[in-house]
């Protein structure tokens, strides 16, 4: 005699607990995907992990970026501050008078430096942006501003230097003996104090470099302002350079 038996299972009761708890009330499954987490800044607050956090614009940061009709404008004003020659020249032996000339023009040279530096920040693009002819025009702008700048340096700024920050020496001027009672012993003893003083290192050199200074103060004068003038026609043609490409790429556009 053959007996059927079915094998009788338990209820998945907690397979059961599952899946409603995966159910909505509609009876649609619910999404399982995680949230991203934030990140929790030193002071317990949740931050983004940067990826969305906000970039500063001028304003937040007190910074009001320079246009390049700005850096022309700027670099035609140093032109007017640099220092003219006296009518009778400048001389060696007025030292006051040749320490005053000198740092105005390392002054205006200083100003021209920085706004060249401003330059690079106005005319960026990410390489994909540009195209060919645009490429070439900032490199060409490039190459004769950097031109500028050393020439100067090399021509210009040695001499000023030598006449504004001579090499000194920190040496003993004077020693002042005094009597002064020990508090411990009571007894007097005899303390020396050395003065100390700075001096010219080579005084014979800074006369040397005072009279190189006077005697090319013209040329001197004529290197600063010629390389002003060409760092503001190098922009200039750089605006329209671009202006022109622009307009290029305009005509073929559909």
């Amino acid at each position: 005699m053959r007996i059927n038996c079915a094998r009788v299972m338990p209820p998945p009761e907690k397979k059961r607990k599952a899946e409603a708890a995966s159910l909505d009330d509609n009876g649609n499954s619910k999404s399982t995907t995680s949230r991203p987490t934030k990140k929790k800044s030193s002071t317990g607050s949740a931050v983004d992990s940067g990826k969305n956090s906000p970039v500063p614009t001028p304003s937040d940061i007190d910074y009001n970026p320079l246009t390049l009709p700005e850096i022309r404008e700027r670099v035609q004003t140093l032109c007017q501050r640099v220092p003219a020659i006296p009518p009778d020249g400048l001389s060696s032996t007025d030292a006051a008078a040749v320490r005053s000339w000198a740092t105005s023009m390392q002054a205006a040279i200083e100003e021209f430096n920085l706004l060249i530096c401003t330059v690079s920040a106005v005319t960026y693009k990410w390489g994909a942006e540009r195209s060919g002819a645009s490429e070439q025009n900032l490199g060409l702008l490039s190459a004769e501003l950097l031109n500028a700048q050393e020439q100067i340096s090399s021509s210009v700024t040695p001499r000023l230097t030598n006449v504004l920050a001579p090499v000194v020496e920190l040496v003993v001027k004077k020693t002042v003996h005094t009597k002064e009672t020990n508090a411990d012993t009571g007894k007097e003893e005899d303390v020396k104090v050395n003065v100390y003083t700075r001096e010219q290192n080579d005084p014979d050199f800074l006369r040397l470099c005072a009279e190189i200074l006077c005697r090319n103060a013209a040329m001197l004068r004529q290197v600063v302002l010629a390389n002003f003038l060409k760092a503001d026609k190098v922009i200039a043609d750089y605006v329209k350079s671009v202006e022109k490409d622009r307009s290029h790429d305009g005509r073929f556009a559909y």
